[in-house]
């Protein structure tokens, strides 16, 4: 069966060899006169390509039919390459080069492959143009835009004329994306899939370029008003970002007034504690170098005591200044300017203590 099927083949590239031998170049009207090396070129690439496809590997035949048809134009040649652009996928060119084999008008003299390739490119034009698909593409431009613009549209890679907006161009099988740009406009990109004999529509929107979405919306000096140069709203109020800030100082401020608040307790209690101690040595120690050694303890609580009750005034007085400087400075109401703060502690025979300034 092979060996038949290689005889088919052999005999179909020798038919269309004969047709090179007996047509003239084309039919109407008169192109430039191959050369002979030019048609024993196209005889071997047509060859090469009706061989390919009869062995169902359109993909490569569709480069030698289409060097062949350059070099040296056949019907046969042209409804061979149409099957195979057909059968690969590319439905639109596929029906447009059958289209030409169809409507080709032959002399009486032609060789009868030639009329035979037109009836089967008939037949395969039939069966393939109810599956072709068509493309719908719609680009919208906002009235804030420069006037008169030049718009640059591609489809599935390829620039295509803006004469194909808002109509339904055939379109191939399969998912096609589509791109616009324009000078002042950010690109705009979308993609749709389309069934075989089914419409797709790409819809697009040309947005001025340097105005990012909500971005705008938060520079606008008035609720719910687009800036000059974008697009028509509507569009949400600003966020509230000073109310926020003011109710973060706010309770940093509380805070502070807290720590400052217990600091001062701490320093209280401890300072307490250190006065008693030392009302209690000072009726011991009647002369500071004449106290007897079992009064060490106590001295040495006194000075631990004294100690933390400065450490807890000093950090009640930062926190307590800090906070109100923070309420203060945060307030709408009442500003105030920050002229400094200055704390120090206070250690005598007789108190504890701390003073400041702020």
């Amino acid at each position: 069966m092979s060996r038949r099927f290689d005889q088919r083949r052999s005999l179909a590239a020798y038919s269309l060899m004969a047709c090179f031998a007996m047509v003239t170049p084309a039919f109407g009207q008169e192109p430039p006169t191959p050369s002979a090396a030019d048609v024993s070129l196209a005889r071997s690439l047509a060859s090469e390509g009706v061989q390919l496809a009869d062995a169902g590997n359109c993909a490569a035949a569709i480069d030698k039919l289409e060097r062949a048809e350059t070099l040296y134009h056949a019907p046969t040649i042209l409804g061979r390459l149409g099957e195979c652009q057909v059968a690969v996928g590319r439905l639109v060119m596929g029906t447009e080069t059958l289209q030409r084999v169809v409507r080709e008008t032959l002399p009486a003299k032609a060789p009868k492959a030639f009329f035979d390739a037109q009836v089967r490119a008939k037949k395969v034009l039939e069966e393939a143009l109810p599956k072709v698909g068509r493309l719908r593409v719609h680009v919208d431009v906002p009235p804030v835009g420069p006037p008169g613009v030049r718009m640059a549209l591609k489809i599935d890679g390829e620039p295509v004329s803006l004469a194909v907006l808002d109509v339904d161009r055939p379109a191939d099988p399969g998912t096609h994306q589509v791109e616009v740009a324009a000078p002042g406009f950010r690109t705009a990109v979308g993609e749709t899939t389309i069934e075989p004999g089914a419409s797709g529509s790409v819809a697009l929107r040309l947005e001025p370029d340097g105005v990012a979405p909500g971005a705008a919306v938060a520079a606008a000096p008035w609720q719910g008003q687009p800036p000059p140069g974008a697009p028509p709203g509507p569009y949400p109020a600003p966020p509230p970002a000073a109310s926020e800030s003011k109710g973060s100082s706010k309770t940093l401020g509380y805070v502070a007034l807290g720590v400052g608040g217990a600091g001062v307790v701490v320093g209280s209690i401890f300072g307490v504690m250190a006065l008693s101690k030392k009302s209690s040595l000072d009726d011991t120690c009647k002369v500071k170098s004449d106290c007897p050694p079992t009064a060490q303890n106590d001295i040495d609580a006194l000075h631990t005591d004294a100690t933390v009750s400065t450490v807890g005034f000093v950090v009640g007085g930062i926190g307590l200044a800090a906070g109100l400087i923070v309420l203060l400075t945060s307030s709408s109401s009442a500003p105030h300017a920050t002229t400094g703060l200055a704390v120090h502690p206070v250690v005598t025979p007789g108190s504890v203590g701390a003073w400041g300034s702020f």
